[in-house]
């Protein structure tokens, strides 16, 4: 396939070559990985070392790679910034902007292990930071399991907001409660099915995951979500509980864990009162 962000990249390595102030770039995600590679719909993420970042923040080093139609900073990963771009009308480029000093702390604390682990590739280093990436760096995709604590602790943070969000609907505060739904309690639902298939190839965030997750998983997920309607949402809370507490149980079970049954017990209680409401 042609690589759409071909101009770009040779555009900064240029610039790099020619800029002191830019000490490494490194292309990471689809455009670099052989499982599940970039198509047509990828975008090309890049993680930028530079001594004074300020270049990349006020936007005069993305203007310098092409035409820039849409352009925005947020926090990122090891205390840096990233600036997403879209190029033309659809080259979406992300660019994590490190120091070099925070740059090497994300190799030796771990955290460019967790964006670098499915693949990179070096377009420009000056200051030999591939040396630091084959020494901490390991193509290794397994995460942590989560710990007993960790586990107590979001089962009962799902099953009280699962009480918070019928109460929002009740009051007729919809924004609140589909928020809630469909945002909040499914954050904490995706951390559960990600434990369940803890013997699958878990991606972040959820990606994937019609191609990880078990059939029963993604039949009982399509009933999970709601339009901006009180029945819809009600309905959408209770698939929700259901769901989790089905796999909650399985990973206490699994792992060895005490599973909370008198707050999912609480939970399911209220939601059976708020159904006859």
């Amino acid at each position: 396939m042609t690589d759409r962000y071909k101009d770009i990249k040779n555009r900064l390595v240029r610039l790099a070559e020619q800029d002191e102030n830019i000490r490494a770039v490194i292309a990471i995600g689809s455009s670099v990985r052989s499982a599940v590679p970039a198509d047509e719909f990828s975008d090309l993420d890049l993680i930028i070392a530079a001594r004074d970042t300020e270049k990349w923040y006020s936007g005069e080093y993305p203007n310098r790679l092409g035409e820039v139609s849409i352009s925005f900073i947020e926090p990122t990963l090891g205390g840096g910034k990233e600036r997403r771009c879209i190029y033309d009308d659809d080259k979406d480029v992300d660019m994590i902007i490190f120091t070099p000093q925070q740059l090497e702390s994300a190799f030796k604390d771990g955290v460019a292990q967790w964006v670098m682990d499915r693949g990179y590739v070096f377009l420009y280093d000056a200051d030999s930071f591939a040396e630091l990436a084959k020494k901490y760096v390991s193509p290794v995709t397994d995460r942590p399991p989560m710990s007993s604590g960790e586990f107590e602790n979001i089962v009962n943070d799902f099953y009280f907001h699962n009480i918070w969000a019928a109460k929002k609907l009740l009051r007729g505060e919809m924004w609140s409660a589909k928020m809630c739904i469909d945002s909040y309690l499914k954050t904490r639902l995706l951390k559960i099915i990600e434990q369940y298939h803890s013997d699958k190839d878990v991606w972040h965030d959820g990606r994937f995951i019609d191609k990880w997750a078990d059939a029963q998983t993604l039949d009982e997920l399509t009933r999970c979500f709601a339009h901006y309607d009180r029945n819809d949402c009600a309905a959408a809370l209770a698939a929700t509980h259901k769901l989790f507490a089905r796999l909650s149980n399985a990973v206490a079970e699994k792992r060895g864990f005490v599973c909370p049954h008198k707050a999912q017990a609480c939970a399911a209680r209220y939601l059976e009162k708020f159904a006859r409401a």
